[in-house]
């Protein structure tokens, strides 16, 4: 039995929460708003993201218990909803998507797009599908009609493991600025290091992972201290929790550093904020710069693989800095405080990764038009 007819369908894993899962719910709606009908196939339907989802984006729910086991489940959907273009995320459903592609009936333009650096996550890999995705990738992905990386970087990591030509690859940036994200940034955040009269605060975002390097910006923090009165927030959890708490406590600033965990609101965090850094090992593209800079927040980044020197235009928009330099780090970050980027110039780069410029850009590469069928 053929049912009604999709114009796009997004395929990711589920909606468990991340920066990937958050940019295709931003897309799923911006695609809606084109004028398209949209659906999120699910591996599974799950994650806290479900409840932020656009009611109308039809949610498919392939039921599965794994990303490998999904590919029946994605042949099926292909046959009887026939969506004219299909779009993958993430470098496992990836290669799903291309082979469900190829085994069904199904002729609709598929793009993959990669928002991680494949090597990197091979190496740290939990499962031995995602560990041999650099190697499938070589085979797989000269098989979809297009390929998108949302970095340079993410290219270029793309093109030296998995040998893909350069000219495959079509760049396109996340869609990380939208009106709510505007709203939100305005509104009051709840910590006493926003008191008025307090030192600036310096805000760091993301999983307490050894990739983020969340270490080379506590130790920072404690050259910046020798010099500039200030407070660093952290905000995220993970596995390195405890290594960062107990760096804190050595170094004396228990008073001035904060990691108070998961906070919903971090938009409002990010607007109060003084600096926005992001001191990362890798990082595939760097949404937090980009919402910091939409607040006219100053940023600071390091030069690492991946996104964050895509957005500062190599330091353009914001000090640049070496990779697990501490010394040079707090040198950026006393730049920005003394001498930051006019929030105007800010906002303005921040528009080009606004919601409605990165779905016509995905559009395009789709094969449809801007503005519906």
């Amino acid at each position: 039995m053929t049912l009604p007819r999709s114009d796009i369908a997004i395929f990711i894993p589920s909606l468990r929460g991340g920066g990937v899962e958050r940019n295709m719910l931003n897309l799923s709606r911006g695609m809606v708003d084109a004028g398209y009908a949209v659906d999120l196939v699910l591996v599974k339907a799950e994650g806290p993201f479900l409840e932020r989802l656009d009611p109308r984006v039809r949610v498919v729910d392939l039921r599965s218990s794994r990303v490998v086991a999904a590919v029946p489940g994605l042949i099926r959907y292909l046959n009887r909803h026939r969506p004219a273009a299909l779009l993958s995320a993430m470098g496992h459903a990836n290669i799903i998507a291309i082979m469900a592609r190829r085994l069904s009936r199904s002729r609709c333009r598929l793009v993959v797009s990669e928002h991680t650096l494949p090597s990197v996550i091979a190496k740290v890999a939990g499962t031995p599908l995602s560990r041999t995705v650099p190697g499938l990738s070589r085979w797989f992905y000269p098989r979809a009609d297009a390929i998108v990386a949302v970095s340079r970087g993410v290219a270029a990591d793309l093109v030296a493991g998995s040998r893909i030509a350069a000219d495959r690859i079509t760049v396109i940036p996340n869609p990380v600025v939208t009106p709510e994200l505007i709203a939100a940034l305005g509104t009051a955040a709840d910590h006493p290091f926003f008191r008025p009269g307090t030192p600036p605060v310096i805000l760091g975002i993301g999983r307490l992972s050894i990739e983020k390097g969340f270490d080379v910006l506590i130790r920072a923090f404690a050259v910046l201290r020798r010099s500039v009165e200030a407070r660093l927030l952290i905000l995220g959890e993970g596995e390195e929790r405890a290594r960062l708490e107990t760096m804190v406590n050595e170094l004396g600033l228990e008073d001035a550093v904060d990691l108070p965990g998961f906070v919903a609101a971090v938009p409002a965090f990010i607007g109060a904020a003084t600096v926005v850094v992001m001191p990362s090992r890798i990082e595939g593209f760097g949404n937090a710069l980009v919402e910091a800079m939409a607040g006219g927040v100053p940023v600071v980044a390091t030069a690492c693989p991946g996104g964050p020197a895509d957005i500062l235009d190599d330091g353009r928009y914001g000090p640049l800095v070496p990779v697990d330099d501490p010394e040079a780090l707090a040198a950026g970050i006393a730049a920005a405080l003394e001498q930051p980027v006019a929030p105007e110039v800010l906002q303005a780069r921040a528009a080009e990764f606004s919601l409605d410029k990165i779905v016509a850009r995905y559009l395009a590469v789709l094969g449809l038009e801007p503005n519906g069928r």
